[in-house]
């Protein structure tokens, strides 16, 4: 951590001594909860984000991104300052290309809320802020003419680690993919794949060795918007393997009624068996539904239900947002059924209440 907080203050120094083109934004996100339980916690994150442009040349940019998260919370009256590097990541771009390097968020597909494709981040749909652990990866993009798109990455070490060590010297740990969009004349359809390896224990009949992903999405826009997004994950060691699909299907439309109320629909389908290719459709997991109605030009109301249709738990989701120039205040209701609902991306189980205040200059 000494290292990450020195590196941040010397590039700031140097960019200042250069005269190197810098933005500097901070986001600040205030969140007070209290549960039903009478159990109160409170914290306050702040996320400094620093842009530097180092070159441009013609239609070539180099540039860079650094944030910092520092986050102080209050839980059973106890406090505690945390700290971590959110992104740092190096790009050369061009009007085609791009290639990227460092902790940097990589995330794809149409779904929202069920994701068959959330490989690589931890996007909660509930979390106003869209915050996520970055991966340490290298990330390469083509772009056609016709909008269709060549991606290819390769990630270091463990994903939820941000340590410079890690992600320069722990190469032997290689996950690498790609994917691959194209748009056609109704709908836009992508393939992505992914490979990576385990520490192999002999010993263990469920360890595996390594793992092959293949994802493939498309979204349709017609009067309603309709996506798919699908997944097959192979676990093998060399006595079995194990098969695991999901499949998404969604769905949204506004309503004209009133304001315009916008509705959007997903249902996440989950199959897995050894040794044995899985039957489509065979279990049902869960449904999502949103709602999202604008009250007026700064405020808005916005409702998110998901069911898990095997334990036979859901949470439900409301919020109420008002927008000024530079401040954002969410008050937010919690209802989870149970937190260990593997579709509960809720920490905590019964009722809350959160008052969030978000500021971005």
């Amino acid at each position: 951590m000494k290292k990450t907080i020195t590196l941040f203050i010397f590039t700031l120094f140097i960019t200042s001594i250069n005269c190197i083109e810098i933005d500097l934004n901070h986001y600040i996100l205030s969140t007070t909860t209290l549960s039903d339980d009478h159990e109160f916690e409170s914290s306050l994150l702040y996320r400094p984000e620093l842009g530097i442009e180092l070159f441009r040349h013609d239609n070539i940019v180099v540039d860079s991104e650094i944030s910092y998260d520092f986050n102080l919370s209050c839980k059973n009256s106890e406090l505690e300052l945390s700290s971590k590097l959110y992104r740092s990541w190096l790009r050369c771009s061009s009007s085609q290309t791009e290639l990227r390097v460092g902790l940097q968020k990589i995330n794809f597909g149409p779904a929202q809320i069920l994701r068959s494709l959330q490989w690589f981040d931890s996007i909660n749909p509930k979390d106003i802020s869209q915050t996520t652990e970055g991966v340490k990866a290298l990330l390469g993009r083509y772009y056609f003419v016709n909008n269709a798109n060549i991606w290819l990455w390769g990630i270091w070490g463990n994903r939820n680690e941000t340590s410079f060590d890690k992600f320069f010297h722990e190469e032997d740990n290689l996950e690498f993919g790609g994917r691959i969009q194209y748009p056609f004349k109704y709908c836009e359809g992508a393939l992505s794949y992914h490979h990576r390896n385990f520490d192999f224990d002999v010993e263990d009949p469920f360890n595996f060795e390594e793992e092959d992903r293949f994802g493939f999405d498309c979204r349709w826009d017609f009067e309603i918007g309709l996506w798919i997004e699908t997944m097959y994950s192979a676990f093998s060691n060399p006595d079995s393997t194990l098969y695991s699909h999901l499949f998404t299907v969604g769905a949204d439309y506004t309503f004209p009624i009133g304001n315009g109320i916008y509705v959007l629909s997903e249902h996440m389908f989950h199959e897995h068996s050894v040794d044995e290719f899985p039957m489509l459709f065979q279990e049902s997991s869960a449904t999502s539904l949103m709602l999202i109605y604008p009250l007026g030009m700064f405020d808005s109301v916005r409702s998110i239900l998901t069911y898990n249709w095997q334990p036979e738990l859901y949470n439900w989701f409301l919020s109420y947002n008002r927008n000024y120039d530079y401040l954002s205040i969410y008050l937010n209701l919690f209802w989870n059924s149970d937190q260990n609902n593997s579709q509960n991306i809720d920490k905590e189980s019964g009722a809350s209440v959160q008052l969030m205040l978000e500021t971005k200059f």
